[in-house]
């Protein structure tokens, strides 16, 4: 500083500033204008050997900073979140960030389910270490549900973590496969299979025991050591489709046992509304004499194979996955794909599948030796003896002791709002065995997926005796602090909501030796219908009612009696599960022999054609007047 003040002599500083950054330059305050003019005057002077530049400092405005207001960044994210939320609303697909790597497909559904059904949550996890990669892909059955649930979930906190969740799109080739592919050019074959595929895993279309004629050929053909050509030789006195339907049954049979013994409970294949599992996959339409080893090589480009349940004759497995998101990119890439020239038919399987947990994960192989092939020495006269074998021997059930009697049925009014089925069902037992007991309910419109009951309920005792006591009993009894009011109803309750019969067959109580058979092919004949049920015993008559317009043609269904109850529940029970004839499933139903005549049907229709006629025609009005008439006379006489 004392270097500046000699430097700017005569003049006197007031105060002297050095700047430090950027170096070699300094502020100088003066007192007076006139200083200021001397201190000019040293302008381009040497200072110790460096030329000296002296200049008037003129003070800059500083320019105004524009401040962005807090009500235009809001504004700016409102504008985001709108255009996420129209982005949902065309697609539903949220792509979910930083998951915890404990999370499962379980963990997600029951944090994004309140908010709508969901059509597939997937949860990638490493081949390698089996564990969560932290991030998930959810997709709503309907769009508008995904934007509620992205607009209250992300950012949220869930198992430890912020959710940061992101809109998302479907991938180019899902939109082709819903339908895109029109303008492309391709075949109708190809629209159609990718209509298929699309469509595949939106509900299940075979049942457990399904089998493909062209497979159940083979099986047959190399079971009794002979050729498709002799099989299906048009010169033989058989029928070709009675001889191919009781090939598939005795397959079915077999097929049924095995997968039986190996923990599989089929009874869970006949229950439509029952959840469906994630990892478990059931494989039809497989072509003869597939292994389990090609199915094993064929699912596992996918992910990890816990196990592969198949019968001998290959033409049917199940596949478990350790995975639910590997279990669904196999499904979607393998279903309707081509397997040695056939068409793949997958279902989920029902979610209790399995009666008893996979013991290993690394064996697959399966116990075949009660399945070994038969003697070719088999004679014709002798297939037919085998159908009658202990294949067809009745199962151990009596679904007649589970079953309630007759008016047993109570209607409950007054039930308290917070009630469970348990607690309702406990009350009631003080009087006897209850059966069942449901809460009415219906689906709250604020909040999607969850139910409110309605205050009443029904409730089923076993024994009409039971059922009476409790009408006496429990008459205004106090039942969570309420008085409940009991009633006797004539509704019967849905099968659904209990137990969910076997679809397509009418397991109702045997009555008699005669049976009704639905959804018969118009090719068939009543003899083929013969034959084929003659197979299981000796038959009383077989009746096809024919067509009103007397074309000679049957109406698709008929009645076959049979000389004992024995050999009735046997084809029951052998043809009731899977067995086609012209490619059309059998129903098979018992008959009620009184209610089920060709009378009692007349009766019924004519019954419901007059039902609920209050203005009678003309013609029924003097049929009435004449039947007056008639019992006039006979009084008078």
């Amino acid at each position: 500083m004392n270097m500046i003040r000699e430097f700017m002599k005569p003049a006197i500083p007031k105060a002297i500033r050095i700047q430090k950054r950027p170096k070699g330059i300094a502020f100088v305050d003066l007192h007076t204008d006139s200083e200021l003019d001397i201190a000019l005057c040293r302008n381009r002077y040497l200072l110790q050997g460096n030329l000296i530049s002296v200049t008037k400092f003129k003070e800059v405005q500083k320019e105004e900073v524009s401040v962005t207001p807090i009500s235009n960044k809001f504004q700016r994210m409102s504008e985001d979140l709108k255009a996420a939320t129209e982005s949902l609303n065309e697609s539903g697909f949220l792509y979910v960030r930083n998951l915890s790597f404990v999370a499962t497909v379980e963990d997600l559904e029951k944090l994004f389910k309140p908010y709508g059904p969901l059509s597939e949550v997937r949860l990638p996890v490493d081949r390698f270490t089996r564990q969560s990669m932290g991030f998930a892909f959810v997709v709503y059955l309907i769009p508008e549900h995904a934007s509620k649930a992205y607009i209250d979930l992300d950012g949220t906190i869930f198992q430890g973590r912020v959710l940061h969740i992101l809109p998302g799109k479907a991938k180019d080739g899902e939109h082709e496969e819903n339908g895109d592919t029109q303008n492309s050019g391709s075949s109708y074959k190809a629209k159609r299979d990718a209509k298929l595929k699309a469509q595949s895993g939106s509900s299940h279309n075979w049942n457990a025991l399904f089998l493909g004629s062209n497979a159940v050929a083979d099986t047959i053909a190399a079971m009794y050591d002979t050729t498709k050509q002799d099989l299906f030789d048009a010169q033989s006195k058989e029928s070709i489709a009675v001889r191919m339907a009781l090939g598939e049954t005795q397959l079915v049979i077999q097929t049924r046992k095995f997968l039986l013994e190996n923990g599989v409970d089929l009874d869970s294949f006949s229950e439509p509304l029952s959840e469906r599992s994630k990892i478990v996959i059931l494989v039809k339409n497989l072509p003869a004499a597939t292994s389990d080893d090609e199915i094993l090589k064929l699912f596992s480009k996918f992910g990890l194979v816990k196990r592969v349940v198949m019968p001998y004759s290959g033409i049917t497995a199940i596949v478990e996955f350790s995975d639910p998101t590997e279990a669904n990119r196999a499904f979607k890439s393998l279903a309707y794909s081509k397997f040695k020239n056939m068409p793949l038919y997958l279902e989920w399987a029902p979610i209790k599948v399995f009666k008893t947990p996979d013991e290993s994960t690394d064996s697959l192989e399966k116990d075949k030796d009660s399945n070994d092939k038969p003697d070719a020495s088999i004679s014709a006269q002798d297939k037919a003896q085998d159908l009658k074998s202990d294949d067809y021997e009745e199962q151990s059930e009596d679904d007649n002791d589970n079953q309630p009697e007759d008016e047993t049925l109570l209607f409950v009014k007054n039930l308290p709002s917070e009630t469970s089925e348990e607690a309702l069902k406990k009350h009631f037992e003080r009087c006897g065995q209850v059966h069942s007991a449901t809460i009415s309910k219906k689906k709250d419109l604020k909040n999607p997926g969850t139910l409110i009951p309605l205050g009443y309920g029904f409730v089923q005792y076993k024994r009409k005796a039971d059922c009476q006591k409790a009408m006496k009993l429990l008459q205004l009894s106090v039942f969570n602090g309420q008085k409940l009011e009991l009633k006797i109803s004539n509704r019967t309750i849905s099968q659904n909501s209990l137990n969910v019969k076997k679809k397509g067959t009418k397991r109702t109580k045997q009555m008699s030796s005669k049976m009704i058979v639905r959804n018969i092919p118009f090719e068939a004949t009543k003899k083929e219908i013969e034959k084929l049920f003659r197979t299981f015993g000796e038959l009383k008559f077989v009746r096809l009612p024919l067509k009103v317009n007397g074309g000679g043609n049957h109406r698709g269904f008929g009645f076959v009696d049979f000389v004992t109850r024995q050999d009735a529940k046997k084809a029951f029970n052998a043809l009731c599960h899977s067995t086609h004839l012209y490619g059309r499933k059998l129903v098979l139903e018992w008959a009620n022999t009184e209610e089920d005549s060709v009378e009692s049907l007349r009766r019924k229709t004519l019954e419901h054609f007059h039902e609920g006629n209050t203005v009678p025609s003309k013609r029924l009005r003097k049929e009435a007047i004449l039947e007056q008439m008639e019992h006039g006379f006979g009084d008078d006489s």
